[in-house]
């Protein structure tokens, strides 16, 4: 792949709205998750890990998720439980994301931006290799129910689930707008005032 055609890829990227089966296989599972190794690391600690839910255990874990709202949010109506019970199911094979702390000797916010790193170049490489994925959260990321389903430490928070499967062209989304550089990009040069990126 030439350097041209990677960035094409990059730029092409977009969350998958409707996936259906077959999930990935697992050889592309297995090169979708070896992209992981490859984020912005301080001190190469690969402070996450994935958890891959697919099959009955979209199950438990969609209920997890309804457990874990109910435990923030008594009261919580049941249609609304239902309703996260049911994010589980949006696609065949999904991975939760769960950012993990190695060292107290490298800032917590450096390792959390290390697992959310993860996740974006889990989304990229799955499109890399053909297969749709879509990166969903909830409000809550831990409880109980999660904990047990994820098997989450007292230093663990899971940053979400990233869904995989087939997405197909009838149901793409329409391009994105490209990024308007002069309203996000300053440049600070020898003269110490900021000033607007111009990219001409």
């Amino acid at each position: 792949m030439t350097d041209a055609s990677l960035l094409d890829l990059v730029l092409a990227r977009r969350s998958a709205p409707v996936l259906r089966e077959p999930g990935p296989s697992r050889a592309e599972l297995a090169r979708i998750l070896a992209a992981a190794g490859t984020v912005p690391d301080h001190g190469t600690l690969r402070p996450f890990r994935f958890v891959v839910v697919e099959g009955e255990g979209r199950a438990a874990f969609g209920e997890a998720l309804a457990q874990t709202a109910a435990e923030h949010r008594p009261g919580m109506p049941a249609a609304g439980l239902d309703k996260l019970r049911a994010k589980a199911f949006r696609s065949p094979t999904l991975i939760a994301l769960i950012a993990s702390p190695r060292s107290a000797k490298i800032e917590r916010w450096e390792q959390h931006a290390t697992a959310a790193c993860a996740g974006y170049a889990i989304v990229l490489a799955a499109h890399a290799v053909g297969v749709g994925a879509n990166w969903k959260s909830v409000p809550f990321t831990r409880g109980a129910a999660l904990s047990r389903v994820l098997g989450l430490t007292a230093d663990e928070e899971m940053f979400g689930w990233i869904h995989l499967g087939r997405a197909s062209e009838a149901d793409a989304p329409a391009p994105r707008e490209p990024l308007a550089l002069a309203e996000f990009v300053t440049v600070l040069d020898g003269s110490g005032e900021r000033r607007t990126f111009d990219a001409t």
